[in-house]
């Protein structure tokens, strides 16, 4: 039996592996979107580039440590006082946002790869070349990478609201908020 069964709130690593995981998704949507706005000779952006890589690449290692942790501790049950259709929207969207922390990343590497760049850890520890230069296919790669991040991003928005609705609008006992962010109190 998992070690949380019966919890009423995620653990601390589940927790800390959460909300460590959405700023670094945050920071690397809004260094993603600077970056690419840069003039091509700004040396800046190369800099950024590797930034954006390297913690790219720190995402997915932790999206490894959080599948594996939630295998191991599972966390509470959705409350019973959702509806069905609520309950498979919630795992939809939750399937959908750990595919999400694996494509994205990978897509990036790819476009890397592909355009004839490697990918290192800030520059220190050189990771392998997994496709062979091919430019046509880094734009594919690229387009999926853009695509992929705008789905984050309209998966992050239906998460938000999802446990705002349940926090505000339904009964109490479908307050999920406080299970993820222990400083919320659960409401009465």
């Amino acid at each position: 039996m998992p070690m949380n069964a019966a919890a009423k709130t995620y653990d601390t690593v589940a927790i800390t592996l959460h909300w460590f995981m959405a700023l670094t998704a945050i920071s690397l949507i809004t260094l993603g979107s600077y970056m690419t706005g840069l003039d091509k000779t700004d040396p800046a952006k190369f800099q950024l580039i590797g930034l954006h890589k390297s913690f790219g690449v720190i995402f997915m290692q932790l999206a490894i440590i959080r599948v594996i942790w939630s295998r191991i501790s599972r966390g509470p049950e959705l409350p019973t006082v959702l509806n069905r259709w609520e309950k498979g929207l919630s795992q939809t969207i939750t399937v959908t946002l750990y595919l999400l922390m694996f494509a994205i990343p990978l897509s990036g590497y790819a476009m890397s790869n592909l355009f004839g760049h490697s990918v290192s850890l800030f520059g220190v520890l050189p990771l392998p070349v997994l496709f062979s230069e091919d430019p046509e296919l880094g734009m594919l790669a690229k387009q999926a990478h853009i695509i992929l991040v705008y789905c984050l991003l309209i998966a992050l928005f239906a998460h938000i609201a999802g446990a705002l609705k349940h926090r505000f609008l339904d009964s109490p006992e479908a307050d999920v908020l406080p299970r993820m962010l222990p400083i919320i109190k659960p409401r009465n």
